[in-house]
């Protein structure tokens, strides 16, 4: 290499070295850094709202326990620590001020956590005393005499009004009466359990509501938005960096290309000077390479006739007539050598262009050129048909022109071409059936929450319409009959019961049923082996497929025997046989008076289990039968089968050492036998 080469190469070499350099500065991983600060800013928020949230369930007593919070406090405390984390170490004044606020928003999150811990033990403490004010109270109303009763019931209508609205005047009066029952000395221990708790809940309900309004106003929103505004400065510094650096990116880029065009521009015109030698040469040496230059022509037009063993070359004259012809196009024609040569080209490819074929028949031009290869349709010696692909060249000898035809065989790459094209489609459908197991999977974890709420809901109303019925009942007495909700209350007294009941086994069985299909649609874990019960199986899936089965028939039975012996395996992957079967059936039905019927029954002395699901549907043909089984084989491919159903159900019947069959008239309905091997209950 010579010296300007080498002053070229280092030139270049340094601008892309500054040019990386550059780009490297102007995508810091601070921009990074701050992306990921302001998601933990944003997470922080979501989980301080779910944290006032908890907060006000446990002070409305709807919280079953205080797991929520303390799990709320935790994350609230990582997400500080991951802040904190994040702007360590701090070198600019920017990034100083950026810690400082995220040092003010984690003591502000430690003050409300604080403030939580003493508002779980108050409440806690204040729910007791409730509790406890509470069963006193029922106890000696029930055991104190009439005029006792009275007092206790004045106090406690005091002791409600000041829970709902904790009023000084109410506690003071409150404080009264129990002082002065504390100064009968001949109170019982139930009276003292009164006195006690009724003090307690007086002095801790203010309290309580008092350090619930400071956990509201806590203000860590505040903090969150200050330290918005910081990392929206530090933001800001750091884009202007990389805007300077991207500056200086351009600009070497500019200076590199300038350097490379000047280079190319002086390639470009050494390469005129040299072309302009070559011409040179090339006329003085014309006459001396001439007869060269008629044998090489020779040689290479035999060499391009004998080349390649599995493609036909095939060349013609100007007049479109075959004057070379080799092996390949023997076996892929069936003409021998001696029959092909002088036949008109295009009486083995009649699907050429019609403009071709009338300066082959009219002008007798040769064939135009072509740089790029064609598909057309080729005719055997036989008169079949194939497809073929055909590539163009010309070359001159003399005064006359030839073209040679590289023609290879497609037919095997077309077959191929159209087996992964159908494949293509069925893993196409098989993705779709994937994401829709995900989608039904999402749905039902979505419809569990508010179900949860709702069962929740009707054992609170339960609870409370049991505690409300002595009051309705002694007005009741008092009054006589009054309406209640449009009904007269002596038929709510036996509607509303029956109502909460519906609700909640309403509840349990959706419940029920999206625990189903959650299992069902649940991806395996790994491999299992226990042992189960098939009924048990079926009984699952025939709720999962509740809704299609009534769908497609109104005929739907299940013979299940009782006892049958245990099944060792997998129960997942056998619902799974049994929704596939069951699906296959009920799809197979032309009508719903059309019935399908699932039994079990034991075979071989007890040794071994049948599953047999037989349908009155549409039947299938004879020679079906035996490529039920085969991957991607279907009957249903106009309505989206996959051919996959059967496929994996008869690899899981396998797995579990099982053998899968069926039997059909078409017409009448199909019969699917499954034959496992069983396990003594006594043996489970």
């Amino acid at each position: 290499m010579t010296a300007a080469a080498w002053k070229s190469f280092l030139v270049i070499a340094s601008l892309l070295l500054m040019l990386t350099y550059l780009w490297m500065q102007s995508t810091s991983p601070d921009l990074e850094r701050r992306d990921r600060m302001q998601e933990t800013l944003r997470v922080i928020e979501l989980r301080d709202a779910e944290l006032m949230r908890d907060v006000l369930l446990a002070r409305a007593g709807l919280l079953p326990n205080y797991d929520t919070l303390t799990q709320a406090g935790q994350e609230l405390i990582r997400l500080s620590s991951l802040l904190s984390e994040d702007i360590k170490p701090a070198h600019s004044d920017i990034e100083k001020a950026l810690g400082a606020s995220v040092d003010i928003l984690a003591s502000a999150l430690q003050g409300k956590l604080a403030q939580v811990e003493y508002f779980k033990s108050d409440n806690a403490l204040l729910r007791n005393s409730v509790t406890y004010f509470d069963l006193a109270g029922r106890t000696l109303r029930r055991h104190s005499k009439p005029g006792e009763i009275a007092k206790i019931g004045y106090l406690w209508q005091a002791m409600l009004s000041f829970m709902e609205m904790p009023e000084p005047v109410l506690a003071q009066e409150i404080e009264t009466k129990l002082d002065h029952l504390d100064k009968i000395r001949s109170l019982s221990q139930d009276y003292q359990a009164l006195i006690t708790h009724g003090r307690l809940i007086v002095e801790v309900l203010p309290k309580l509501d008092t350090l619930l309004r400071e956990i509201i106003e806590a203000p860590i929103v505040v903090r969150v938005d200050d330290l918005q505004v910081a990392l929206r400065k530090y933001s800001e510094e750091i884009e202007a960096r990389a805007q300077t650096y991207r500056f200086l990116l351009y600009l070497v880029a500019v200076i590199l290309v300038g350097y490379l065009l000047y280079q190319f521009a002086k390639l470009r015109a050494n390469t005129l000077a040299l072309r302009r030698i070559h011409a040179n040469l090339q006329q003085e040496t014309a006459e001396r390479l001439q007869a060269e230059l008629s044998l090489r022509e020779s040689e290479e037009c035999l060499r391009s006739i004998t080349e390649s063993a599995h493609e036909a070359i095939v060349s013609a004259d100007s007049l479109g007539r075959i004057v070379s012809w080799n092996r390949g196009a023997t076996v892929m024609f069936g003409y021998p050598a001696d029959h092909a040569l002088g036949i008109p080209l295009l009486s083995l490819i009649p699907g050429y262009p019609q403009y071709v074929q009338e300066k082959f028949s009219t002008e007798g031009c040769a064939l135009i050129p072509k740089s790029t290869a064609v598909e057309l349709i080729g005719i055997r010696q036989d008169c079949s048909q194939f497809p073929l692909e055909l590539s163009l060249s010309s070359w001159i000898r003399g005064t006359e022109q030839y073209n040679t035809a590289i023609i290879r065989d497609i037919s095997a790459r077309k077959r191929l071409e159209e087996t992964a094209r159908q494949q293509e489609l069925k893993l196409i459908q098989t993705n779709k059936m994937t994401a829709l197991g995900t989608l039904v999977s999402g749905v039902a974890h979505e419809i569990n929450n508010p179900n949860q709420l709702i069962s929740l809901n009707s054992g609170l109303l339960a609870d409370a319409w049991g505690d409300a019925l002595e009051i309705l009942e002694d007005y009741y007495r008092e009054t006589g009959e009054f309406s209640l909700g449009g009904l007269p209350f002596t038929e709510m007294c036996k509607t509303l019961p029956v109502l909460i009941h519906d609700i909640k086994d309403g509840a349990k069985r959706i419940e029920r049923i999206i625990t189903d299909l959650k299992n069902f649609a649940r991806p395996k874990g790994g491999e299992t082996s226990v042992l189960f019960s098939l009924n048990d199986v079926i009984e699952r899936a025939v709720r999962l497929l509740h809704h299609l089965i009534d769908c497609k028939t109104t005929n739907f039975q299940t013979v299940l025997a009782d006892p049958l012996a245990w099944l060792r395996g997998d129960p997942q992957q056998m619902e799974q046989v049994v929704v596939n079967l069951l699906v296959n059936a009920l799809e197979a039905l032309p009508n719903q008076a059309c019935g399908v019927t699932i039994a079990t029954f034991p075979i071989n002395g007890g040794n071994k289990i049948c599953l047999e699901v037989r349908d009155e549907g549409v039947g299938i043909a004879p020679e079906h039968l035996e490529q039920l089984c085969d991957p991607f084989f279907t009957t249903k491919q106009a309505i989206g089968g996959t051919g996959l159903g059967l496929a994996i159900t008869a690899s899981l019947v396998r797995a579990h050492g099982g053998l899968l069959s069926f039997s059909s008239t078409p017409g009448q309905g199909t019969r699917a036998r499954a034959v496992f091997p069983g396990t003594p209950m006594s043996n489970k």
